[in-house]
């Protein structure tokens, strides 16, 4: 894939993952009042709503996990700078010891 259908993708699962549970509240609300009013059909239909609703949510989070997972795995690897840092901490350790008397701006010979 390139980096546009991977970014596309990542853009309508977080856009899904975030607004469904919205309409799920939605639906699920609508249904309790219809139930309440006595309208039993519009009820069940409004269950059978939240449910595919809440399975839509369970699949857009599985998708934008996946889809996030590519996109790392799609990025270039960062610089190494380890290796400069090794070799820095190794010249101090290999510098000799200073002596007991001696001022940190003296030098030996």
């Amino acid at each position: 894939m390139n980096r546009h259908a991977i970014k596309t993708a990542l853009l309508w699962g977080v856009a899904a993952t975030l607004l469904l549970p919205i309409v799920l509240a939605v639906v699920l609300g609508l249904g309790g009042l219809l139930g309440a009013v006595g309208d039993a059909a519009g009820a069940k239909a409004c269950s059978r709503m939240a449910l595919v609703a809440g399975a839509a949510w369970l699949v857009a989070i599985v998708a934008t996990t996946a889809t996030t997972a590519l996109a790392l795995l799609d990025q270039a690897p960062p610089p190494r700078r380890l290796k400069r840092r090794r070799r820095r901490r190794r010249e101090r350790l290999r510098r000799p010891p200073r002596g007991l008397g001696e001022e940190p701006g003296e030098r030996r010979s």
